[in-house]
């Protein structure tokens, strides 16, 4: 007599023996179904990546990268906003602070340049980063980088901490 016991694949609902039956996350696939996930790959439109990435962070979420993408964008922003910022207001507070004319509009000029290049670089890192990452993401060799493992550790110890927040609540 025949012991096998038999199991239903989640995903194409064939009837499976539990020697070929895979559990990932308390889901059962068979063994077919997972060799075809492993299979595929992801494959994204070059000419959509290139246009997405004209706006530092787009092409990264187009991507699934969605963390560092938005760190870039806001990154971007906020460089943006600083340049603003000493273009108006941080001229104003430096001729006050300094009543000589020349030391505040250097003060002004080198903190427009500074924050001027920093954003060109964000944005050309951002740009070729996202073409880049298409290449590898698609080749399926796609590795974390230092930004990558940067908004990691920062949103997850903002997960953890809320976990732990919402924990205690629900202790008292």
């Amino acid at each position: 007599m025949n012991n096998t016991n038999y199991k239903i694949c989640d995903m194409c609902g064939n009837l499976v023996d539990n020697n070929n039956i895979f559990n990932i996350k308390d889901k059962e696939f068979c063994k077919t179904c997972v060799e075809k996930q492993f299979e595929e790959k992801e494959d994204f439109n070059s000419l959509t990546t290139f246009i997405c990435s004209l706006i530092p962070g787009i092409g990264h979420i187009y991507l699934g990268k969605k963390q560092k993408g938005l760190f870039f964008l806001f990154s971007s922003l906020l460089c943006i906003l600083l340049i603003v910022f000493w273009c108006t207001l941080g001229y104003v507070i430096i001729d006050e602070l300094f009543s000589y004319t020349d030391i505040s509009e250097f003060l002004m000029i080198t903190n427009t340049i500074t924050f001027g290049i920093l954003q060109i670089s964000i944005y050309l890192y951002s740009f070729f980063d996202a073409n880049i990452s298409r290449k590898y993401i698609e080749a399926g060799e796609y590795r974390e980088d230092f930004i990558d493992r940067l908004t990691n550790k920062i949103l997850n110890k903002n997960k953890k901490y809320l976990e732990t927040k919402i924990i205690d609540k629900r202790l008292q």
